[in-house]
């Protein structure tokens, strides 16, 4: 049984769903698990589900949807139990049991790795934490402003995982997989340097040296057409490097032996794509 957030909310074993049904019930189960093993109070809980707008009964409305939750939880054997306390309410879970802790701690091992010197190592950790990401954060929830502050947050970390993914698999001279996954993420993020340079180092290195200037001439019109502004300089100085084959440009290593996948991990509820980075 697990609960899960990267996505739809969901609860129940591989393929179900045993989660609560009634908006306000799931508006608050997951803002109870993006903070899972963190006590959430009353006023945070207060102002995600009703915003600066309460109701008078708020505090007893509030005290009527965690009792729901609980049986909600109960029902599905869910590895999570919902406490009450001093200050609010807390949903205490093991973190190999929902998605957002598994993600967590793939991604600390691929740091771990990374700092070590030990960018194979990373960049398998990092797909791994990659491909638990079923989609928006909470998609099928109606999530109020605290919530939606904590997915932005965890947005922005996404990307940088990306980014890193993607930089580590360079250091691996595996330019030919960057190609592939960096050229659908340029197209999801348009303005995103990091991914299209990237994607610049990638195309040069596989010997397609005119592609990796046109993604470039492609960044520069996004940026100019909605931010009004250019490529950053090391982004111009990767661009000058491109054209004139500079030789830092080459690939620091040979396409490097993928390590074996260690014991910890966790099924997702819904199958992850092959790529596992999107």
């Amino acid at each position: 049984m697990y609960l899960d957030v990267l996505g739809g909310l969901r609860i129940g074993p591989a393929g179900g769903d045993a989660g609560p049904t009634a908006p306000k019930q799931r508006q608050l189960l997951g803002l109870l698990a993006l903070r899972a093993n963190a006590t959430v109070p009353v006023t945070t809980c207060v102002r995600e589900l009703w915003d600066d707008h309460p109701p008078r009964s708020a505090a007893t409305t509030l005290q009527t949807y965690v009792m729901h939750l609980r049986r909600v939880l109960a029902r599905a054997e869910a590895p999570a139990r919902l406490l009450t306390g001093e200050r609010g309410y807390l949903l205490r879970i093991d973190p190999e049991q929902i998605d957002l802790g598994v993600v967590r701690e793939w991604a600390r091992r691929g740091d771990q790795h990374a700092a070590a010197g030990r960018p194979a190592h990373a960049a398998r950790d990092w797909q791994q934490a990659l491909t638990l990401w079923r989609g928006p954060v909470l998609a099928d929830v109606r999530v109020g402003p605290v919530a939606e502050e904590i997915i932005g947050h965890l947005d922005q970390w996404r990307l940088l995982l990306i980014d890193r993914y993607l930089e580590a698999e360079l250091r691996c001279g595996r330019h030919r997989q960057v190609v592939a996954a960096a050229t659908t993420l340029a197209g999801r993020h348009p303005l995103r340097e990091p991914i299209h340079a990237s994607l610049m180092t990638a195309l040069y290195r596989s010997g397609r040296q005119a592609d990796a200037v046109l993604v470039y001439q492609r960044l520069c019109a996004a940026l100019g057409r909605e931010l009004g502004v250019e490529p950053s300089a090391a982004v111009q100085r990767l661009h000058r490097a491109v054209r004139s084959g500079a030789a830092w440009l080459e690939s620091p290593a040979g396409p490097t032996t993928e390590p074996p996948v260690p014991t910890f991990r966790r099924p997702t509820l819904v199958p992850a794509p092959s790529s596992g980075v999107s």
